[in-house]
């Protein structure tokens, strides 16, 4: 199924805090990550993101992602590298020590 729909609703926060050591991985989303933002359902950038068949496979979203039209969806989550602390959700400042491990930091 083709992604082909694009449509901005606003500016996204940038997470990132340094590019260096980046890296993100595509994970599927579902729509019941999202939360209602007006008529849509969207998943913010700084969003916890957990695998729910793999307990041990978490990350942050990247990026804001519409799943409005969507079930599910390949989307971007950063694994390792720095993430602005400020700009993340609690759900994420709450597992720091776990992301440490992997070498995912908040700053």
């Amino acid at each position: 199924m083709a992604y082909n729909k694009v449509t901005t609703y606003g500016d996204s926060e940038n997470i990132v805090e340094s590019e260096k050591g980046l890296i993100t991985k595509t994970r599927q989303a579902n729509a019941s990550m999202a939360t209602a933002d007006g008529d849509r359902k969207v998943i913010k950038a700084g969003t916890l993101y957990t695998n729910p068949d793999d307990a041990t496979d978490i990350g942050i979203f990247f990026e804001d992602t519409d799943m409005t039209d969507y079930a599910s969806k390949p989307v971007s989550v950063v694994v390792a590298g720095r993430i602005k602390k400020d700009k993340v959700a609690a759900a994420v400042t709450a597992k720091a020590d776990d992301f440490k491990t992997q070498g995912l930091y908040l700053v």
